[in-house]
């Protein structure tokens, strides 16, 4: 079985194989189930685990939640937008949202202080989770270092029900950081269904496949714990959008992504400088034409930038058929991108008025 280290740095050359190996489910034949939905149209979206749990829930109007977490080590960029457009879609379908911002996670494993974490979380994420579409105003939303009492200890009951070689065998070797944050995902994954959230209900958690070993761990601590009746909680899986350089996309290489705080003039000269499928020269491209698996710009346009599949798929093929240049395909993206940014940002500042609202009157002070 491939060993997947969710703190780590993990690219997938074969996404059939892993599903396999771990279990995963292919998503198509639910997709009639779901709204209409551009990342499970494209195969963004790919994988599901027990996702039936929740749609049954929606389909007979029983309760049922989605959870996810952010993590606050870095700016939020494209990357992140995947997880941000499924929790939006269930929320839409009436799903409960929990959103956990894990400082305790960054603080642990990614040498991020609390106060850090925190501001990275307001102008990093909540301004951009709302300014694509989330209701804050429907979402549980906590930090880890506030969860409360109840959190953090069924956190350190969980301990009872995963055995030191389950935890190597998923993780490999761990340290205490890694061991506490683990033990704290699972009750955060478990949070929607804890007695003051209304008690057991189908939870679903968007994640890109790095995450899975939480969800697995979690799925069994759910089956085995006593005092509660969980629900295992189901899960949907999405592709790693690659770096504009090719590769992964890393927080830590601000080339390889796009902010959805870059302004224009920066996120264009990324585009210029970005990987593309095309020959190396104009006489070979028109001949053989572009490679657009190998091309990072048409990437951003199939995952975000292009909504409507009639038309991506015309520029898939002038580009393929060598009509289309990589210069003019990098023109496309950076009108689209443009536009994008311009209509993003103004919604993020439009957005940071209820966010200071709903961080105030909920204990959290104001978004500094």
């Amino acid at each position: 079985m491939t060993d997947i280290d969710p703190w780590g740095d993990v690219e997938i050359a074969d996404y059939s194989a892993t599903m396999e190996g771990f279990g995963i489910e292919p998503i198509g034949p639910l997709a009639d189930r779901l709204p209409d939905n551009r990342l499970v149209r494209r195969g963004i979206v790919f994988g599901q685990r027990d996702l039936e749990t929740v749609l049954d829930a929606r389909d007979r109007g029983d309760p049922f939640a989605v959870m996810t977490g952010l993590m606050p080590s870095g700016v939020f960029h494209f990357g992140h937008l995947a997880v941000v457009e499924q929790v939006r879609m269930f929320q839409e379908m009436g799903a409960e949202v929990t959103l956990c911002a894990a400082d305790i996670e960054a603080y642990a494993t990614r040498d991020v202080s609390l106060e850090d974490a925190r501001e990275l979380v307001v102008e990093e994420y909540l301004l951009n989770y709302v300014a694509a579409g989330l209701d804050l105003d429907r979402t549980d939303f906590y930090f880890q270092s506030g969860a409360g009492n109840d959190h953090l200890a069924r956190s350190k009951l969980f301990s009872r029900y995963i055995t030191e070689n389950e935890f190597e065998a998923t993780y490999g070797a761990t340290s205490p950081g890694k061991i506490s944050s683990a033990l704290t995902q699972y009750a955060d994954i478990l949070r929607p269904q804890a007695p003051e959230n209304g008690g057991p209900k189908p939870t679903v958690v968007p994640v890109g496949i790095d995450q899975d070993p939480h969800v697995r761990l979690t799925r069994d601590v759910a089956s085995r714990y006593r005092e509660t009746a969980y629900v295992k909680p189901a899960s949907t899986y999405h592709r790693f959008m690659r770096g504009l350089q090719g590769g992964k996309m890393s927080s830590s290489d601000p080339a390889s992504y796009i902010a959805l705080t870059d302004t224009v003039e920066d996120a264009k000269r990324k585009i210029d400088a970005a990987k593309t499928g095309g020959r190396a020269s104009v006489e070979e491209h028109r001949e053989k034409g572009g490679t657009v698996e190998d091309d990072m710009v048409f990437e951003l346009l199939a995952f975000h930038l292009v909504r409507d599949d009639d038309e991506l798929e015309r520029i898939r093929r002038k580009y393929e058929s060598g009509a289309m240049l990589s210069g003019e395909l990098k023109q496309i993206a950076k009108e689209r991108l443009e536009t994008f940014l311009r209509d993003h940002q103004e919604k993020r500042e439009a957005a940071r008025p209820d966010v200071e609202r709903y961080l105030a009157e909920h204990g959290f002070g104001e978004a500094t």
